[in-house]
């Protein structure tokens, strides 16, 4: 399934509209019911696991990784505007969440307002606060302050007045304002046509001032739920003694387990929640934290676990639940609007020569990195950095590094490198000293060896050496690509997802100088200051800024439309990352499993909408 968006006018509501067609992917079952359900019947305790611990401990103010996001959209907290967490163009409309209606724009479009619904409260121990315009101004407090939201996504609020300035300082955002308790005004400094959007992530999430202080880095830990579930334990949160003595939710154990039950301030008010009131059925959500894809894939075949979330299936695994009728059913297979990228740091040599970084996109064995992660059903090769459903289709089959069977090419490729001044002899090999032992930083899971070792030998090809340095997926190789100081030269096994159905969640933060520090790996954009601060040999490295700034200001059709031209030149002209598949997200189920829903929004499982057989009995 492919969908089509297309942007209505911002005077209104900033949404996208979407339409369904059909397309290439797999055998695997799209977002349907895993097995025969009827009415769902709520109760049990939902069993998960998951290979690594998140990045940011939790925190809203941080945490950028897709299944914290899904986890904070369907359970943990509620934003002013929010989504339905189904699958397809449906799963992309924006809609009032703790909002009570669209918000209102200026015709400048630099005036936002929020109406806010009276009568909502916090999770225990706040149940009997509400939630108020001024705590939406304490949450953009916390995210403006550069310690607090160290790795994520703090620039998407820069338009916002005074916010760069305020360094987590709420009365210094002179832009947010609260006229009266269920009122939120924003004012920008340039036009912003996805704001609303932007208050939809997680970041936004209200939080009680008394819960805020002092927990500048670790409030992740003493999360205060809006949402449907909460953290065991969040009831006995102490916020009367001092930050230092206060003792962390139980149901958060880094590293070991996430345990979500419900929230009964929610469950009391459930009908102020049209976007899941219906839904939320499993009474608990017991996530353990760590071990082997692989096994974690075992667990769920024996009925063990309920759910491998954000794993990437083994091919055999794959293959096993595609092919034998007793698993029919049990593995999903959505697309993403997401890619695979190898990100080349442009201040490293050889990096910094852009025929350099145009050979390897010509001799990258893409369809090879998919049949190593599991063959088609993991999703479509990709030509551009930019799915296809958020510019409209305008670059849908274009490859200007395009090879037959998409296998990489020695020709093309050596071409392109003997106008490398890294060739020193001309013989389309890379053979100066830059060109051996380049760090290499990349995740130690299945299938990221076998895809590594591809990588190493098709770069071997033209006369680059790897170093190749592996880890945990979020605590090391994320953790090490996104720090510049860490000076990592290729990363070869992230994914990006739309933080929003809109071109800019990739624009902004992949490509401009806004992303560096957190997932502008090729320090597109880094200013020469910086590289000088950072230790690097390189001082200048190119910038798309201006591009990102004017498409950031369009509307409408010239928006996508601009976002499609920057995503060509990127493509042709600077060559940051070599993007090589567009993505399905791939879930495995057990036979337990109800209502299988797939979130098009957060490019993961929909946990608020999955029941267990016969109420998990």
């Amino acid at each position: 399934m492919k969908r089509y968006l297309k942007l209505l006018s911002v005077l209104s509501i900033v949404a996208f509209v979407g339409v369904a067609c059909g397309g290439g992917g797999g055998s695997a079952q799209t977002s349907t019911p895993a097995s025969s359900s009827g009415a769902m019947q709520p109760g049990g305790t939902l069993r998960v696991g998951t290979p690594a611990d998140i990045s940011g401990g939790w925190d809203p103010a941080k945490e950028y990784e897709a299944i914290a996001w899904e986890l904070y959209r369907c359970c943990l907290t509620r934003t002013l505007m929010s989504y339905k967490g189904v699958a397809g163009a449906a799963g992309s409309v924006l809609y009032p969440d703790l909002a009570s209606a669209p918000p209102t724009v200026s015709s400048d479009q630099l005036t936002w307002t929020f109406h806010i619904k009276p009568g909502i409260h916090y999770g225990p121990p706040f149940q009997n606060t509400e939630i108020t315009a001024q705590d939406f101004i304490t949450a953009l407090g916390r995210l403006s302050s550069p310690e607090g939201s160290a790795g994520g996504y703090s620039f998407y609020f820069s338009p916002i007045k005074g916010f760069d300035q305020a360094k987590g300082d709420p009365t210094k955002i002179t832009g947010a304002s609260a006229p009266d308790p269920h009122t939120l005004k924003i004012q920008l400094t340039q036009p912003t046509g996805d704001l609303g959007y932007r208050f939809a992530t997680p970041a936004t999430t209200p939080v009680p001032s008394e819960a805020a202080k002092g927990h500048i880095k670790d409030y992740g830990r003493f999360l205060i739920s809006t949402g449907p579930y909460m953290f065991e334990g969040e009831q006995s949160l102490n916020f009367k003694q001092s930050p230092s003595s206060q003792k962390p939710v139980a149901g958060y154990q880094p590293n070991r387990s996430w345990i979500l039950v419900r929230n009964p301030t929610w469950v009391k008010e459930k009908s102020t929640d049209s976007l899941r009131g219906s839904n939320a059925f499993v009474d608990r959500i017991e996530v353990a934290v760590g071990g082997q894809e692989a096994d974690l894939d075992n667990k769920v075949e024996a009925g063990a676990l309920d759910v491998c979330y954000g794993c990437a299936p083994l091919p055999q695994t794959i293959q096993k639940f595609e092919t034998d009728p007793n698993l029919k059913g049990q593995l999903h297979a959505d697309f993403a609007d997401a890619f695979r990228y190898l990100a080349m740091n442009l201040a490293i040599p050889p990096f910094d020569d852009i025929h350099v970084r145009k050979a390897i996109s010509y001799i990258v064995d893409k369809d090879g990195l998919r049949r190593a992660r599991g063959g088609p059903v993991t999703g479509e090769i990709a030509g551009h950095n930019i799915p296809d459903t958020l510019e409209n289709d305008q670059l849908k089959g274009f490859d200007p590094y395009a090879t037959p069977n998409e296998a990489g090419s020695l020709t093309k490729a050596k071409d392109e490198m003997k106008q490398s001044k890294y060739d020193t002899n001309g013989d389309g090999i890379c053979d100066a000293s830059e060109c051996k032992n380049v760090l290499t930083i990349t995740d130690h899971d299945p299938p990221y060896p076998d895809q590594n070792a591809l990588l190493v030998s098709d770069l071997a090809k033209i006369g680059i050496t790897l170093n190749v340095k592996s880890g945990d997926r979020y605590t090391f190789m994320y953790a090490k690509c996104q720090d510049p100081k860490a000076m990592a030269a290729f990363c070869p096994s992230p994914g990006w997802a739309k933080d929003y159905p809109d071109a800019s969640t990739f624009g902004i933060p992949l490509f401009s100088s806004a992303g560096i520090g957190s997932s502008d790996y090729s320090l597109l954009g880094a200013s020469s200051s910086l590289l000088s601060k950072d230790g690097y040999k390189v001082t200048n490295v190119p910038s798309v800024d201006d591009k990102v700034n004017q498409c950031n200001g369009e509307t409408g059709n010239q928006r996508v439309t601009c976002w499609a031209n920057l995503d060509k030149f990127l493509m042709t002209d600077v060559v940051p990352v070599v993007p090589w598949l567009f993505d399905k997200t791939l879930n495995i189920v057990s036979s337990r499993v109800q209502n299988y829903t797939y979130d098009q929004d957060g490019s993961e499982i929909a946990f608020d909408h999955l029941a267990l057989a016969g109420g998990g009995a």
